[in-house]
């Protein structure tokens, strides 16, 4: 996996001082910029000063402990990805940091690089939402082949029958695979979510399938894989078409017997959990070509979702464009709405990237174009003059105003924000968009 923590921004929480002096260095090392505080009440203010890409926070701690923590930052950012750590760790307190929105959950003493490689994983999965993260309420649209698929999904959620959702990269699948978690019986249980494509072969079987103290170098205490923790709730295998072939085996076992064997264990344990896979792949081509296992593709093909292409979907690019616009305004303080000329902007695109693109395009636009005049850096779209010498000077000056009115409000951006007459959000995005620092 490439260096994606680079100029990334990581909050440490941890009461001990040792702790946030050997994380920092273990993330500076790698270009990232690191905060750290001793406690969470510290942390909060943080969070809200700052445009976070990760938080890494100890459980035990004087005043609010990390769940508690973990609580009120998903309560006020639920995009920013967390990684708990603690020196006692249990299976009853992991399953509950997933149930509150943690990415992961390790323990003390812990081996830099595999934090490392997990905080990278979690900060490639995130995507940070449009107005305050509805993604429930951001399945949008009335055209009659995606309605056919909500459906599916509608009707498959009342079953325990494994489901296959099926849809090129952006498509929602994610979205769809959520429906069937939140208005199935298991609602209460946790939504486990695992992007196969995103952690690294080596550690892959351990991530799924947990492993036990001493089973390999670094593995200073147990630890429960992403099945065990799915209990009573929902496993939701992204990508699946990635796994190797050795893990697929091991994954029809589990999904047979109902039975995980930890690495380095020779006790089962029992689970239960309800699988939701997705895939962009045709995997009966890949069963073809001897590189997924059959057996396992008709175990996870019960009930398959078709998602369709956002360019199949008609009039349901203008519902979505409207209510991401709606959400980002709210975000980002500002009045765009969307015009004729626009609507055939986006009617009119081919949208490769499908839902995703869409939802960046309309955040590009709202971030850099000028109030009452959105302009989309779409082929074929008008005012698409990004790189002219009247953008560059706008944006130059633009930058030269914000530098001015941190220096002068000391840092502080909440003030700064007041002074620029925007709202503290889209300060922040422009901050980490134009590259400023404070010296």
């Amino acid at each position: 996996m490439s260096n994606i923590l680079e100029r990334r921004r990581i909050l440490v929480v941890d009461d001990e001082q040792n702790i946030r002096t050997i994380l920092e260095a273990a993330f500076e090392v790698v270009g990232a910029k690191v905060y750290t505080a001793p406690d969470a009440s510290k942390a909060l203010e943080i969070v809200r000063e700052e445009n976070l890409d990760l938080i890494i926070s100890d459980i035990r701690m004087p005043g609010m402990d990390g769940l508690e923590f973990l609580a009120k930052v998903k309560e006020e950012q639920p995009w920013v990805p967390f990684l708990l750590i603690t020196a006692h760790g249990s299976m009853d307190t992991a399953i509950t940091a997933m149930r509150l929105g943690a990415g992961d959950f390790l323990t003390k003493p812990f081996d830099l690089k595999h934090l490392r490689e997990v905080a990278q994983g979690l900060v490639a999965r995130n995507s940070k939402p449009i107005a305050g993260t509805r993604r429930f309420e951001g399945i949008i649209g009335d055209s009659a082949n995606f309605k056919a698929a909500q459906e599916t999904a509608l009707r498959a959620a009342r079953t325990d029958s494994n489901v296959l959702v099926l849809g090129e990269s952006g498509t929602g699948k994610e979205v769809i695979a959520r429906l069937l978690h939140n208005q199935s019986p298991r609602v209460k249980g946790p939504f486990i979510a695992v992007n196969c494509g995103a952690i690294p072969e080596n550690l892959m079987e351990s991530e799924l399938f947990g492993y036990e103290k001493g089973s390999f170098t670094g593995a200073l205490h147990e630890k429960p894989g992403k099945v065990e923790l799915a209990q009573g709730g929902t496993l939701f295998l992204d990508e699946i078409g990635e796994m190797p072939l050795l893990l697929q085996v091991k994954l029809l076992r589990v999904l047979q017997e109902r039975k995980v064997d930890r690495v380095g264990s020779t006790q089962p344990r029992s689970v239960d959990f309800r699988l939701v896979a997705a895939t962009n792949r045709d995997l009966k081509s890949e069963v073809a070509a001897g590189k997924f296992r059959e057996d396992l593709y008709y175990r996870i093909h019960v009930i398959p979702v078709q998602l369709p292409p956002l360019r199949e979907r008609g009039n349901d690019i203008i519902a979505l464009s409207e209510f991401f616009l709606q959400g980002l305004n709210e975000r980002y303080g500002t009045h765009h709405r969307l015009e004729d000329a626009h609507r055939s902007q986006l009617s009119n695109h081919n949208w490769p990237g499908n839902i995703r693109e869409l939802e960046n395009t309309l955040e590009r636009a709202v971030v850099l174009s000028d109030e009452g005049h959105l302009e989309f850096a779409l082929p074929g779209a008008t005012p698409a003059n990004q790189e002219s010498p009247l953008h560059q000077a706008r944006e130059g000056a633009e930058k030269q105003s914000i530098l001015a009115a941190l220096e002068s409000n000391k840092w502080n951006k909440t003030n700064t924000a007041k002074a620029l007459g925007i709202s503290r959000r889209s300060l922040l995005y422009k901050v980490k968009a134009f590259n400023i620092s404070a010296p």
